[in-house]
């Protein structure tokens, strides 16, 4: 008689053959490491808030440093109008607008004359031929004059202050390379808005204030960051040999002896993907990102002047190695339930009790994210039941994405993986 599913499941992992020891150390890293950087950045993230933000009071400079704020487009005609009417109405005494559209294929273009026309310190850099976001934003640094340079998204709005909080650190610290917002997710309708609502403050913006605090980030936000113009050039400017930018360019001005900072009360309000395949498409290109960075920046164990980055380093070469060996032994487990192959080691995707304690840390931590984040984000509180999703589907999918990117971020050309197509918006 052939035995049930349950029990060969069983018999596959009720002991580990001689030699094999290092899978079952894989399996219970692969329960381990989640709840501990879990731990970690609950940790971490409540003490950016206990002794920088919880009662901090905006700074307010004598002398404002002018802005360039820097949007590239390409195929946004749904989108840019309201972020143009967003940008005309900043609290902010000194600034300016270049708008990028690089060879845009729908109305972007003429939507964008038709703001300029009627706003005189809105300007347009049209790129005949499609570039790349890198490759626009290096060809609009040339011609920016200001000590400033805002990058923002083109579906990003800014609230009012945020300009203004994200500028006046640079008044005060010399050595201060960029400054990062703030992203809430703008779009909650359905299952996939509030996910990644959830997901954006006890993920993203967890991780940002514990990085702070070790005293490097991994990255910037891509959609609202603004950086000293000096730096910038400094670094050499946006790369377009990878797949993100804002990573590389963070690494490189940190690399380069400047700080970056992270302003919780900067918000920019940004468009999350809407369906499940852009989002898997977002997180392909994070994930080859993050490939990237770990082949372009491994020479930052050569000095130890670059110390404070090796954390970061060591936890995102973990992120993908904890990927792989949540991979692997999940394709043990289902062949040893389908075929019935007899595999030393077998670690199930369906929450048992070790996807319990995961789920139970994830909604501890968005928790803790919905007090610290609520001052910014007060309909946080309403995603709290999305959090469990996190163990089987946004642990799975970046665990998946990473493998599957692995041989293009680690061996692949890098010459044309700058070129882009924006999302789809819903206006």
């Amino acid at each position: 008689m052939r035995p049930s599913l349950s029990r060969r499941v069983q018999t596959v992992t009720a002991s580990l053959p001689t030699g094999s020891w290092w899978l079952g150390a894989l399996a219970q890293f692969v329960f381990i490491y989640p709840v501990a950087m879990g731990v970690v950045w609950m940790v971490g993230g409540l003490c950016f808030w206990w002794w920088r933000e919880r009662r901090r009071t905006p700074s307010s400079p004598d002398t404002w440093l002018t802005v360039s704020i820097l949007v590239p487009c390409h195929n946004e005609a749904k989108a840019i109008a309201a972020t143009c009417e967003n940008l005309a109405g900043l609290d902010y005494p000194s600034y300016q607008v270049i708008f990028i559209d690089d060879a845009s294929a729908d109305d972007t273009q003429a939507i964008l004359r038709d703001h300029i026309d009627a706003t005189p310190t809105f300007h347009l850099l049209h790129l005949p031929r499609n570039q790349g976001k890198a490759r626009a934003l290096n060809a609009a640094l040339a011609l920016v004059k200001t000590p400033l340079v805002l990058v923002l998204d083109a579906d990003t709005r800014l609230r009012d202050d945020a300009l203004r909080l994200l500028a006046a650190p640079f008044t005060r610290q010399p050595r201060l390379g960029a400054v990062t917002a703030n992203p809430i997710p703008l779009n909650r309708k359905g299952f996939w808005g509030r996910f990644q609502a959830a997901e954006f403050s006890s993920i993203i913006g967890l991780i940002k204030r514990c990085q702070r605090v070790w005293g490097r980030l991994f990255t910037v936000s891509g959609c609202a960051t603004i950086f000293s113009a000096r730096v910038l050039r400094e670094a050499g400017g946006f790369s377009p040999a990878t797949a993100t930018e804002d990573i590389d360019i963070t690494w490189r001005i940190q690399r380069a002896g400047y700080e970056v900072w992270f302003e919780p009360a900067a918000v920019a309000y940004i468009q999350v993907p809407a369906c499940f395949s852009e989002y898997w498409r977002q997180r392909r290109r994070w994930a080859l990102g993050g490939w990237h960075l770990l082949r372009g920046h491994r020479g930052v164990f050569s000095s130890r002047r670059w110390r404070r980055l090796w954390p970061v380093y060591l936890d995102s070469a973990l992120g993908y190695l904890w990927a792989f060996a949540f991979v692997g032994l999940s394709l043990a487990w289902l062949l040893a339930l389908t075929i019935g192959w007899r595999a030393p080691v077998v670690v199930s995707p369906i929450p048992a009790w070790p996807g319990a304690v995961v789920s139970v840390v994830c909604v501890t931590q968005m928790a803790v994210a919905a007090r610290i984040n609520g001052t910014h984000d007060p309909d946080l509180r309403r995603c709290l039941f999305w959090i469990p999703w996190y163990p089987l589907l946004f642990f799975a999918v970046s665990a998946i994405v990473a493998v599957g990117t692995a041989p293009e971020g680690l061996l692949g050309r890098l010459d044309r993986v700058g070129l882009w197509q924006s999302p789809t918006r819903d206006g």
